[in-house]
């Protein structure tokens, strides 16, 4: 009779290990995206990246609300020197919706910015629609050209 107990006690244990295994939050829940950034054609360089002050920031502003009515968190990445980058969310990917699209270029650590607030989170004229039908995948952004939108900026 033990044995059925410790054998049963032990197969619960496995079901209960096995049942979080591959579940938790995979990138599947939502959409990685990803793009590259460039003004005038090249990626922003800056200054004292080889000392962590330099990053080209992006943020993800939500302009709407998600599913259920739930707002959207904002997102955000460093660019790499190349302009490229790449939005994960916290591990589940980004959830689908329309955002504003701030973008940094910070030269002395947070605070700093040389583009002196025109991509900021209140006043960066670009937006971006993470479609519904790519959750699960990747959505490519392209290249977005700074100079393209900073005539928008207010």
């Amino acid at each position: 009779m033990k044995s059925c107990a410790r054998v049963c006690f032990f197969m619960a244990i496995t079901v209960l290990a096995c049942s979080g295994c591959g579940g938790g939050h995979s990138p599947g829940d939502g959409v990685i995206v990803t793009g590259k950034v460039v003004k005038n054609g090249s990626p922003l360089d800056v200054p004292n990246r080889e000392v962590a002050l330099g990053i080209v920031e992006l943020v993800l502003v939500p302009l709407g609300v998600g599913e259920g009515g739930a707002m959207l968190p904002m997102e955000s990445a460093h660019v790499a020197v190349d302009g490229s980058f790449r939005l994960e969310g916290p591990g589940r990917g980004i959830k689908p919706g329309r955002y504003k699209l701030a973008v940094y270029q910070r030269d002395r650590g947070p605070g700093s910015d040389l583009l002196a607030g025109a991509f900021s989170e209140k006043n960066s004229p670009i937006e971006v629609d993470i479609p519904e039908d790519r959750r699960g995948r990747k959505h490519d952004l392209g290249v977005i050209e700074l100079d393209d939108h900073a005539m928008k900026s207010p």
